[in-house]
């Protein structure tokens, strides 16, 4: 196997990894704002049975500026934490371990091959 074609599996595997989390959180965003769309709408005709239709309005909209603030105070928090390190264990598994080992060592070799071979 040549360089390229280890470069290329690697790629290939990881865009195909990304692109199906792409789709999933795609999916998974779809049905939270259907979802919100289908409660807002239901606690105001709730909210406008009992109260009237300005007032289903504030209180949509209150509920709506209080999980804005608490999504932006969680922000703030994580924002501010200092960067982790990422563990060794964390690394997936023992067969992409040895898949990157193995690129790294065949770019050492080219590496020191064209070295010696200006050298010469």
């Amino acid at each position: 196997m040549q360089i390229n074609q280890i470069a290329g599996l690697a790629y290939d595997r990881l865009v195909s990894r990304i692109v199906r989390r792409a789709a999933l959180m795609t999916a998974i965003a779809l049905c939270t704002l259907v979802a919100i769309y289908q409660f807002t709408v239901a606690g105001s005709l709730v909210v406008q049975a009992h109260y009237g239709s300005v007032e289903a309005h504030l209180f949509v909209g209150a509920v709506y500026t209080f999980l804005a603030l608490v999504g932006a105070a969680t922000f703030w928090a994580i924002r501010s934490r200092p960067a982790r390190a990422a563990t060794p264990t964390a690394l997936a598994g023992q067969r992409e371990m040895q898949l990157i080992m193995l690129v790294e060592a065949v770019m050492l070799g080219y590496t020191l091959a064209r070295k010696a071979h200006r050298a010469s």
